[in-house]
């Protein structure tokens, strides 16, 4: 349901933007980062941002890598892990699968192992975060802290593991 409620307003801001004035997308000197904005998608990370991450235990699939709100990291088995290369990149995915954004290795990790962790920088410049290769994601549909109702999604997103793999359950 919620799906089809994000592609009406995205259907709607797109026909409302025809007659509208265009923007200033410049940025000024203090402020670049803020220009690039977040990719599509409701992300609570902002490039530049530092990422938090932490093990949560989730009941449906037990002990899961969330973000700092406490929302499920997922991965995907389509994803290439050697070199990591993400391949959630077109709105159609981002919308559904905002990727877990952080500058340059910026972390607060409790509980995660840190050689684990890093990013890799996806096509639009941002940097992703990884999971032992995997380029990490929350999911939309995910209603609360704790929730894992990606898993298992198309038989290739599944909650990751706090040591980098698919979650156990």
């Amino acid at each position: 349901m919620s799906r089809i409620v994000v592609l009406l307003v995205l259907a709607l801001m797109t026909l409302s933007a025809c007659g509208a004035e265009p923007e200033n997308d410049t940025a000024t000197p203090g402020e670049p980062e803020a220009a690039a904005g977040p990719v599509a998608g409701p992300t609570s990370v902002l490039p530049g941002d530092i990422a938090t991450l932490q093990v949560a235990e989730s009941p449906e699939v037990g002990p899961v890598v969330a973000d700092g709100q406490g929302y499920t990291l997922y991965l995907t088995t389509e994803d290439s892990t050697t070199p990591p290369k993400p391949t959630c990149l077109e709105p159609e995915c981002t919308l559904t699968w905002p990727p877990l954004l952080a500058r340059g290795g910026q972390f607060e990790a409790t509980g995660v192992d840190r050689s684990l962790l890093g990013t890799v920088k996806r096509p639009d410049g941002l940097e992703q975060v990884t999971i032992a290769g995997h380029p990490v994601h929350r999911f939309v549909d995910d209603e609360q802290a704790g929730d894992a109702t990606g898993h298992g999604t198309d038989g290739t997103w599944f909650a990751i593991s706090p040591k980098g793999e698919k979650a156990a359950r």
